[in-house]
């Protein structure tokens, strides 16, 4: 039964923990945790939502989940396993080779995720050209 699960399991995020550091003025630099131990999963063929309070950690988590950290921040414990392989055990070239190929992220806003400048299509097409999908 347990081999089962795993099979159909398509992500699995165990004890997630993100920091950042700041620079408050005039003081030395602190790390502060943003995410602390966070764990969900989510099965092939099913659909997952994060809810919560806007600066709650939703987009910090998603964009987690293929090994993203943006401004200082970073991925500092657990795991994130995608199709069986903990991802943050890739490096650099592991994250480019998964990135657009096996898993993307489209930001909440439609606005935020596109250029109104370029065309829809080519901003679409534009992440398999780069990872060389297309």
């Amino acid at each position: 039964m347990a081999d089962q699960r795993a099979k159909s399991m398509l992500l699995d995020i165990r004890n997630l923990r993100i920091e950042a550091t700041v620079f408050p003025p005039g003081e030395a630099p602190k790390n502060i945790v943003l995410v602390h131990d966070v764990s969900l999963t989510l099965e092939k063929g099913k659909v997952l939502g994060l809810i919560g309070e806007s600066g709650a950690g939703k987009s910090t988590i998603g964009l987690a989940s293929m090994g993203y950290g943006r401004g200082g921040v970073r991925i500092t414990g657990g795991e994130v396993i995608l199709n069986g392989r903990d991802i943050l055990k890739g490096g650099k070239e592991g994250f480019r080779k998964l990135r657009g190929r096996e898993v993307c992220y489209v930001a909440q806003s439609a606005a935020a995720a596109f250029n109104p400048a370029h065309r829809l299509m080519d901003q679409v097409v534009e992440a398999t050209l780069l990872h060389g999908t297309a």
